[in-house]
């Protein structure tokens, strides 16, 4: 353990001894390979991008497995989404009350029988 209670002072004190001030600079991480082309994702999001309605992540989940068999998981595709520059279509609270009485009215379901 160095003096500030936090092991990697003696990895921080090789890479300055091999590499100098650079050797200290955080290195990219690549982590996992995708499992899908870069060109597969382009069309993907280029299909995505024309629905100006939104989708659900489920849709574009199977979207995704339909067109290249991989599977991800619900979590994941919001990750995607959100990489690709879209965002969630929900409904903002402002919105709730801005209906006439009549919009709520026609709105409303029939009552039961």
């Amino acid at each position: 353990m160095n003096s500030t209670g936090l092991d990697g002072g003696h990895t921080n004190g090789k890479r300055y001894a091999e590499s100098g001030l650079e050797g200290l600079k955080n290195l990219p991480r690549t982590g996992r390979p995708p499992q899908i082309s870069g060109q597969k994702f382009a069309e993907i999001k280029r299909e995505l991008s024309e629905n100006l309605a939104g989708w659900r992540a489920k849709e574009v989940m199977n979207i995704i497995y339909e067109k290249t068999g991989v599977r991800y998981h619900e979590v994941h595709i919001y990750r995607l989404l959100h990489k690709w520059g879209f965002s969630p279509k929900v409904p903002r609270k402002r919105f709730v009350n801005t209906a006439s009485n009549k919009e709520k009215k026609q709105f409303k379901k029939r009552p039961r029988k």
